[in-house]
């Protein structure tokens, strides 16, 4: 798990848009949200409401929080209502941020570096390679999955893998589980109240 969490770290380690670049995007919200977490280090350890607020205001905008929801509910989408897909976006929304928060306390200022970004044959998916250089230890990778999406041109992150776990096969296979034992209605007021 700490690992899942280090890799997440390194997973929006830099931050800023810049045209319709897939790495700088990733790159530049990842090195807003980093510096920001550094620069209150001490609001960050205090405060699990402040860290969330600068997920939220960082890195939750490059992150397609509705594709990913759909994604992770598999082939249960298909199944739930209009407003059961609504309660469950806002309910995996919150439990990105929750586990973004949890990766990201653990940052204190590591190397996070960028490998070349590669497009499949449309150049509408791509991939972007990074690693947070551990002190005295190996790297940890982290592979980001984006899309462009077509009407606005934006590129988005709708997958991560960290240290090869993907975030979204991850998501869907606790969530197919759950939903066989509980029932999708019940997993959604579950995910729900746990924000």
């Amino acid at each position: 798990m700490r690992v899942l969490f280090s890799a997440l770290i390194l997973m929006f380690a830099s931050f800023q848009v810049f045209a319709d670049e897939p790495t700088a995007l990733v790159k530049g919200a990842a090195d807003q949200l980093l510096a920001e977490i550094l620069a209150n280090k001490a609001k960050v350890d205090a405060d699990n409401g402040f860290l969330a607020g600068l997920i939220q205001e960082k890195l939750i905008p490059i992150v397609d929080q509705d594709r990913m929801a759909k994604l992770a509910l598999g082939k249960n989408w298909k199944k739930a209502s209009p407003e059961q897909k609504a309660d469950f976006i806002e309910g995996f929304r919150s439990l990105l941020i929750r586990t973004y928060s949890g990766a990201f306390r653990a940052y204190n200022g590591q190397d996070v570096t960028y490998g070349k970004t590669r497009f499949d044959k449309t150049n509408t998916k791509a991939i972007v390679n990074s690693a947070i250089q551990q002190p005295g230890g190996n790297a940890i990778d982290i592979q980001y999955r984006l899309y462009k999406n077509e009407k606005t041109g934006e590129w988005k992150v709708f997958d991560a893998k960290v240290a090869g776990l993907g975030l979204l096969k991850t998501y869907r296979a606790q969530f197919a589980e759950q939903i066989q034992r509980d029932g999708l209605e019940k997993t959604i007021a579950q995910l729900k109240s746990s924000h």
